[in-house]
């Protein structure tokens, strides 16, 4: 018996259809199917439009796509024979506004999404956890704000800088939001100081103390989600960042990366129309987004999770959560390191004298977001976009499953459909 699931709470809209025989998942195929264009939309245009465009692919990861976009025109102009330098300064700037976006994200995803769905697995008493994340996401957008003067859609980032030029009272706002949302995840999310989480090595480490990371690992301990949720134990990272370098991971062994092996093919969903494609690396299916990330720096904690539950959707839940703290705490390196006396931004040649190819690579806060651009006298011919969603929730055969098809195979329906939310789904990115 196949059954249709319109799944909710996510970014956008998303059809899961499952094969359901003797009460369990024996096979799925997912389908996005809404198509937006945004690929042709750019097509023609200035290549500086897609600075204003591209942000507007997603009003959760906005960022990172400008970010990706910045990447793409300046490695454009490189192919073309100029120089583009970027101060440290723009560089921290950039970063920053980008790591606030992934925390505004985590903590929607936390709150307003995977905790109400463990109650209604496990069948618990419900808190009202998604005002928690509406606040802690107001804080990260307003330090983004500080910077990049809005958020969603800022487009603040341009060929060889930033247009801000911060002062020491800005910075200090910036700062104060910052240290309000450290405040806020360690008195309602942890229950301890970030310190003391990100020196944890054991899941035991999670016992002795209540908060609300407590009462989600051991919820999902309750609903054996470290026995379910297994996907292809291969992770992927390709964004350069402070917080990462690209690798990508066969269980715990890290390997380099190179982008001409990363290849998309059509998705297979028999049911209904789907505007998705599945992305791959070297023709196999891998994990991204804060799970591969957090395997790769190989924090003490990870690494005792993922030799006991693998892949499991609890390892992939908890690695998010303990990246929140990882995440914050670099933040306040990258504000304290800023100079207010470099230059924001170093001018560029006029846009209308690069004829090249670019590609911009920036890990979102699901994972590898890739843009590539091909310019002619400054004009657009042709714009392509990969994004995460496309490595971990493609829809392909049974034989060949994508990451959440082999994640929800032999599950019950209730339980199919929360392992699919850890993989933190964004329909609006995938359906470019």
């Amino acid at each position: 018996m196949i059954t249709k699931e319109l799944i909710e709470r996510i970014e956008g809209e998303a059809s899961l259809h499952l094969d359901i025989k003797d009460k369990k998942v024996d096979f799925a195929t997912v389908s996005f199917p809404h198509f937006r264009g945004m690929e042709s939309i750019l097509e023609a245009t200035n290549a500086m439009d897609a600075l204003v465009i591209t942000p507007r692919v997603c009003g959760i990861c906005g960022h990172a796509h400008l970010m990706a976009t910045v990447r793409a025109i300046e490695d454009a102009y490189k192919n073309a024979g100029y120089e583009i330098n970027v101060s440290k300064k723009a560089q921290k700037i950039r970063e920053f506004t980008l790591i606030m976006e992934m925390l505004q994200n985590h903590f929607k995803w936390l709150y307003m999404v995977i905790l109400p769905e463990l109650e209604r697995l496990t069948q618990t008493k419900k808190e009202q956890t998604p005002l928690k994340g509406a606040y802690a996401a107001s804080l990260s957008s307003k330090a983004i704000a500080v910077f990049g003067g809005q958020w969603p859609h800022s487009s603040y980032m341009i060929p060889g800088g930033v247009t801000c030029d911060p002062t020491h009272l800005e910075l200090l706002q910036a700062n104060n939001h910052l240290l309000e949302l450290i405040r806020f995840f360690e008195k309602e999310t942890l229950g301890i100081s970030l310190q003391e989480f990100l020196s944890f090595e054991s899941c035991k480490d999670f016992h002795g103390f209540t908060s609300d990371i407590t009462k989600l690992e051991e919820g999902l301990i309750t609903a054996d989600m470290h026995q379910k949720g297994f996907a292809h134990d291969k992770f992927l990272i390709m964004g350069e960042h402070g917080f990462s370098s690209a690798s990508k991971l066969r269980h715990t062994r890290a390997l380099k990366v190179d982008l001409k092996y990363i290849s998309t093919t059509d998705a297979y969903s028999p049911n209904e129309q789907t505007y998705a494609k599945n992305a791959l690396y070297k023709d196999e299916y891998f994990e991204t987004g804060p799970l591969a990330r957090m395997m790769a720096l190989s924090f003490p904690v990870i690494k005792n999770m993922h030799r006991r539950y693998k892949d499991s959707a609890y390892t992939r839940v908890m690695a998010r959560v303990f990246e929140l703290a990882y995440m914050l705490e670099y933040s306040k390196t990258l504000l304290d390191d800023i100079s207010l006396s470099e230059a924001s931004v170093v001018k560029s040649e006029d846009i209308y004298k690069i004829s090249a190819e670019g590609v911009g690579i920036v890990e979102a806060p699901r994972g590898p977001l890739l843009h590539k651009i091909k310019i002619n006298e400054g004009i657009i011919e042709n714009y392509s976009i990969i994004t995460p969603t496309q490595f971990n929730i493609g829809s392909s055969t049974k034989e060949r499953p994508t990451p959440v098809q082999k994640a929800i195979q032999g599950t019950s329906k209730e339980e199919a459909l929360f392992i699919f939310r850890t993989f933190d789904v964004c329909s609006v990115c995938t359906t470019h």
